[in-house]
């Protein structure tokens, strides 16, 4: 039977998966909404939502209406048996400071919602948002990250810090559940924003994503995971439009060119550290990464060390094999072309 690429099930567990051993094929996507960014999908995978603009106020508040959401998902299947994805970041008021109003009104421009610590938040928030029909959901293990913590600090405009104290919690969570009668293994991670006394009760999540897998599967997924999770490269022209947006809505002048790319340099730099930390934690089995060059662009590329060979071509896709005899451009079943060796820096 022809070999097909749409399974990477197949492609990374089974040499049958290509016709010529072990490799897997990841293509680059751009966020489907808006494409604010682009990143690596395996071939066949699913990505589901993107960019989220709230636009009622008595839905969450004006301050939410501000900023662009992303609420994305990027699964094997449609169940999403394995999956990583990423939740809103949402700004709240703590109900201590609401004026008896509910969980879930709105008041003072914002959602009313208790402050919690960053596992009960994934425990009580972020778990019934991403996974409602879950069910029997045990929580085998949690670590706080101060390092992210301290990074986030380190980060904080100094205009701001002048009139907030405000400080940082991050945790991480693995945790089992039953949906629709499978079970499954995650991890999520969070990041909690306190704008402190002075801040008027305001909090806010940030970073919050989760990877999930079957049963004990998680660990031989990992390397996929992570490909997705460190591939985004966010578009400038999208970056301009979204902050010349919220500068308008928020009533400030348009950002200059010179700020904007200053702007995208720090994001994709942040990004580019911040999930660095993120996965000596989240990612429990992985190897260290290598530093590669790109025969196309001559730039230097981080990337997984998990497999020995990696190849690339100039629309960005990428194959993983570690088979030393296989060759992409010469393999029958694959509808791409064009495909050079990325050799490792020694």
């Amino acid at each position: 039977m022809k070999c097909l690429l749409f399974s990477v099930l197949y492609m990374f567990f089974s040499v049958a998966a290509f016709c010529q051993k072990n490799a897997i094929l990841f293509k680059r996507l751009d966020e489907p909404k808006e494409k604010a960014l682009s990143f690596l999908v395996p071939d066949g995978w699913i990505v589901e939502g993107g960019a989220l603009r709230i636009l009622d106020p008595n839905i969450a508040g004006v301050s939410n209406m501000v900023d662009c959401k992303f609420d994305m998902t990027v699964k094997k299947d449609p169940a999403g048996s394995v999956m990583i994805r990423w939740l809103p970041e949402m700004m709240y008021i703590d109900q201590s400071r609401a004026f008896g109003n509910p969980e879930g009104a709105v008041f003072n421009n914002s959602l009313v919602k208790r402050k919690r610590d960053p596992v009960s938040f994934i425990f009580q928030v972020a778990v019934p948002y991403a996974h409602p029909k879950a069910v029997n959901v045990k929580i085998t293990g949690s670590k706080q990250l101060p390092s992210m913590e301290a990074r986030y600090a380190s980060m904080v405009d100094p205009s701001v810090k002048m009139y907030t104290n405000m400080t940082y919690k991050s945790a991480l969570v693995e945790f089992t559940y039953e949906e629709d009668g499978k079970p499954y293994i995650e991890r999520m991670f969070t990041v909690l924003e306190d704008y402190g006394n002075n801040g008027g009760g305001l909090w806010k999540n940030r970073e919050t994503m989760l990877i999930r897998a079957p049963g004990n599967e998680l660990s031989k997924w990992e390397p996929v995971l992570n490909v997705i999770q460190n591939s985004g490269i966010w578009s400038l022209k999208w970056i301009t439009g979204e902050i010349n947006g919220q500068r308008q809505r928020s009533g400030i002048i348009a950002a200059t060119q010179k700020e904007l790319q200053d702007l995208d340099n720090a994001i994709n730099e942040n990004r580019r550290n911040t999930y660095s930390e993120i996965n000596k934690d989240m990612y429990y089995t992985l190897t260290e990464q290598n530093e590669y060059t790109n025969p196309f662009t001559g730039k230097k590329e981080i990337d997984t060390g998990n497999w020995d060979n990696r190849w690339i071509n100039s629309s960005g896709a990428i194959i993983y094999s570690n088979d030393g005899n296989y060759n992409p451009n010469s393999d029958p079943d694959l509808k791409i072309t064009g495909f050079k060796k990325s050799v490792p820096r020694k």
